[in-house]
């Protein structure tokens, strides 16, 4: 599937800038994507009912953050988080491809403190 340029959204959410490619709508093809560009921050502890969330790390370095581990993603480094965890994102620089399957709903994603 393409993510035509032509179709992508900017939009910020927490401080971070993000272009999606993507709508929530696109039913014949259960994906969606998006480019989170973080620069110097993070982005809230979440824990997505409900749908996978992939990142691949185009360029920079990240860590997901979990209750039990930390995972320290750098370029080129693919990571998949399952439904149901609670995680939290931080990163100094990095530019994510993030793609969720389902496609992403915010209705779906519940916000909560990490206890690390």
């Amino acid at each position: 599937m393409k993510f035509p340029m032509e179709k992508g959204v900017h939009k910020e959410a927490f401080g971070i800038d993000i272009f999606e490619f993507c709508s929530s709508d696109n039913i014949s093809f259960p994906l969606d994507g998006a480019v989170a560009y973080f620069r110097n921050n993070e982005y809230p502890c979440k824990i997505n009912h409900g749908f996978y969330e992939m990142f691949y790390i185009l360029d920079g370095e990240c860590s997901v953050i979990f209750e039990d581990k930390i995972v320290n993603l750098k370029k080129g480094d693919m990571h998949i988080i399952e439904p149901e965890k609670k995680h939290l994102t931080q990163a100094k620089y990095a530019d994510i491809f993030i793609v969720c399957n389902p496609p992403f709903n915010i209705k779906n994603v519940e916000f909560c403190e990490m206890n690390y």
